[in-house]
């Protein structure tokens, strides 16, 4: 029998409930065999903010974040790449680890938006269907518009996974603002590195 695994990257920085959400939903609606966590090492479109934690830091936090959900490990295949982690990589290294399994690359409605875009779209698609998170039901139309046009122009895959609105972001945790977003093991493990400027976890 197949396996099925979803490959769930991100910069997590740090992760939070909405990282744990939406990847307890994947498990959920696609009957995932694993979910695989891959932090960044450098994320090829945009800056990480000065302060961030190192890459090690960010794997360590993403590994309490996996423990919260079932069939979810971590890895560190992009941080020992080095350099820019680039999606249609990992995706051709997770393809050669895993050849008879059925592979999702999961995303969000920005990241969908973006993907004809990314680099080499088409290699990520030869491995990976794309499991993209709905944050109800506008998402889930705007997805499924995408959707026939990914599906026109790159010959994609496209599954939706319905998950429930969780509202802040990683950014939002950074300034001040939503530090209950966090999961109080990943604050403990914050204040115990003393990460992003001294932003107190729970006791």
């Amino acid at each position: 029998m197949d396996r099925r695994i979803a490959i769930f990257g991100g910069t997590f920085n740090p992760p939070h409930m909405g990282h744990v959400s939406a990847a307890r939903a994947c498990v959920e609606s696609l009957k995932l065999d694993r979910l695989i966590m891959i932090p960044t090492n450098i994320p090829p479109h945009k800056t990480l903010p000065e302060g961030s934690p190192t890459a090690a830091q960010r794997l360590e936090m993403t590994a309490i974040a996996a423990s919260m959900v079932p069939m979810a490990e971590v890895s560190d295949m992009e941080i020992c790449r080095r350099g820019a982690s680039y999606s249609y990589e990992t995706a051709t290294q997770m393809a050669e680890l895993y050849p008879d399994a059925t592979l999702w690359f999961v995303m969000g409605t920005d990241m969908l938006a973006s993907f004809e875009n990314w680099r080499r779209p088409e290699v990520i698609l030869s491995h990976c269907r794309i499991a993209a998170v709905a944050r109800g039901k506008e998402d889930g139309e705007f997805i499924a518009r995408q959707a026939k046009k990914l599906k026109r122009d790159l010959n994609a895959q496209v599954d939706i996974v319905y998950n429930h609105v969780i509202e802040g972001s990683s950014t939002d945790f950074r300034s001040g603002a939503a530090e209950r977003l966090v999961p109080s093991e990943i604050r403990r493990y914050i204040r115990r590195k003393g990460l992003y400027g001294g932003i107190e976890g729970e006791r």
